[in-house]
């Protein structure tokens, strides 16, 4: 904006040259004329305006625009008057904004407030005669939004509103600008009602993705768990997206849910999206923890395996250990007890399932040195002397 005020130089200096000029035609001095007086208080205008002093550049422009209405009536085409008064009038709106936003980085919000209306109103008196190039339209939108920040600050919680929705009819879609309702209402307003009316009214009219994903991460962090998994499901049904499954399957899993089914259901679809490696190790060892939860361990071992693949877990290596000594695999109990002693040589959980698996396979000589290493454990020990006892 200020290049544009710049620009209003190239004026001054054209009046100047038809002062000289017609300074060169008569020799005698003359009056200065309206036009004259204006470029004098453009160029203070300018100069003031460089040096931040907003009030003396307004005042400057507010006295070269009489002086140019002044000039008017007798003035021709190629004079550009009403042309050199649109762009005034248009710096002025500019500068009003820019003494806005300063005053607002002072902490001065009711002054910034006053500042930020008057532009709006001056810009609005502008939008006749505005051409697209002029970009009008755009300003006064973006200023409604800044206007709706300090009024804000300024603790006019309502005046805020009122300028976000101003700015919504323009940008329906700013989910970000909604949120920002959401706080007003809620935190300043304290009216959580309204707060979350505003999300839903916007969710359900557009089906729109963002805000019903906003509304399942408002209600889980108020651990609202049934109205957060509502509106995640809601979001799905308009795009499957990965950290909105992620967020699902987790819930379903909460206390109060329970739902082992449908955490699982969920998380599938979301292995589908080609994750990461780090979401994949998370999601498997999620869907072998809710199988557990459903009791069907080949299913919780098959996802287990696969995490194991990822990345190494003791006490998951030995529920695998487990299970296959259960199942008499004596041979895959062997395996999974060796990577957990590989790991961590002195499991005592994993040496007792080894030492088993290699009695069961008539690996005497090495259940017999596995035993002999749990024969004063505290939880083994009498049934490893027990065993060492048969094979003696």
């Amino acid at each position: 904006m200020r290049v544009f005020i710049k620009a209003l130089i190239i004026v001054s200096l054209l009046l100047s040259i038809r002062c000289s000029s017609n300074a060169k035609k008569r020799p005698k001095i003359v009056e200065k004329t309206p036009i004259d007086y204006a470029g004098e208080n453009i160029k203070e205008a300018i100069l003031a305006y460089d040096n931040s002093n907003y009030d003396i550049a307004i005042e400057k422009f507010n006295v070269a625009l009489g002086y140019l209405n002044q000039a008017l009536p007798a003035s021709t085409p190629t004079d550009s008057i009403p042309q050199q008064i649109f762009k005034i009038r248009k710096n002025v709106a500019n500068i009003h904004s820019e003494y806005a936003f300063t005053l607002s980085s002072q902490n001065d919000f009711d002054e910034a407030l006053n500042e930020y209306e008057t532009s709006i109103s001056m810009y609005k008196s502008l939008q006749s005669e505005a051409t697209p190039i002029d970009s009008i339209d755009n300003i006064i939108v973006n200023l409604y939004r800044n206007t709706a920040v300090c009024s804000r600050q300024a603790g006019d919680y309502q005046k805020a509103i009122d300028y976000y929705d101003l700015y919504l009819e323009a940008n329906p879609d700013d989910d970000e600008i909604l949120l920002q309702k959401f706080a007003i209402y809620r935190d300043n307003l304290k009216d959580e009602d309204q707060a979350f009316a505003v999300l839903k009214e916007y969710a359900l009219s557009k089906n729109d993705f963002n805000a019903c994903h906003r509304l399942g991460d408002l209600y889980k962090d108020k651990n609202d768990i049934i109205n957060a998994i509502y509106w995640y499901e809601k979001a799905l049904s308009v795009k499957l997206d990965s950290n909105v499954l992620q967020k699902l399957g987790t819930l379903y899993r909460n206390p109060s849910i329970k739902q082992w089914e449908k955490s699982i259901q969920v998380f599938e679809k979301f292995l589908t999206l080609k994750p990461n490696l780090e979401e994949l190790k998370t999601v498997f060892k999620l869907i072998g923890d809710n199988y557990m939860n459903l009791k069907n361990k080949p299913k919780a071992v098959e996802y287990f395996e696969k995490y194991i693949e990822l990345e190494y877990a003791e006490n998951i290596a030995l529920y695998i250990c487990q299970y296959y000594f259960d199942l008499k695999n004596n041979s895959k109990a062997i395996t999974w007890a060796n990577l957990v002693l590989q790991n961590n040589p002195n499991n005592t959980n994993a040496i007792y399932f080894r030492a088993l698996a290699r009695y069961n396979t008539k690996d005497i000589a090495g259940a017999k040195a596995d035993f002999e290493r749990l024969r004063n454990d505290s939880k083994y020990g009498s049934i490893a002397q027990q065993y060492l006892k048969l094979m003696k």
